[in-house]
């Protein structure tokens, strides 16, 4: 968590003093012509999923992001050829109904729980592409290192 809040968000929502979830960046590519993208993750209790936790925290990084100057967001989501115990769709069906589109899928690329999941590259475009980008803001610069309600 400390190594990414040195340049990207990590926040974390709370009830009742629990967690419920947590989301964050990362880089991209580690190369500097992808600075203006990164990669998201997203965590919920299972018990805290269809509440509009996930919303808040997706819409609270993608603003975040947004300030920074990213352009660009992408999330690596792992997806059953069907629902089982321990992998559903949601995943994927969430980042799509908060404008991510599927960039790529990759077949059976992930063996967890003893059995093979796909995974889908997921995208989507928050900002506009200038021929000449200005560098983006790191995180800190922008926001004090402190909790955040939501």
């Amino acid at each position: 968590m400390e190594i990414t809040q040195r340049r990207y968000p990590y926040l974390v929502i709370q009830e009742s003093n629990a967690i419920q979830g947590f989301a964050y960046a990362g880089k991209f590519i580690g190369r500097a012509a992808y600075d203006w993208s990164c990669e998201t993750t997203i965590y919920l209790d299972p018990a805290a999923t269809k509440c509009g936790f996930g919303r808040m925290l997706y819409q609270e990084l993608e603003c975040r992001l947004q300030k920074m100057g990213i352009r660009n967001l992408y999330a690596c989501v792992a997806t059953p050829e069907k629902n089982d115990e321990f992998l559903t769709t949601n995943s994927a069906d969430f980042h799509l109904h908060l404008g991510f589109s599927i960039a790529g899928e990759f077949h059976q690329c992930g063996c967890k729980f003893g059995r093979w999941y796909n995974m889908l590259w997921m995208e989507k475009r928050i900002g506009n592409h200038p021929e000449k980008a200005s560098p983006i803001i790191p995180y800190p610069e922008l926001y004090e290192k402190s909790a955040v309600s939501l």
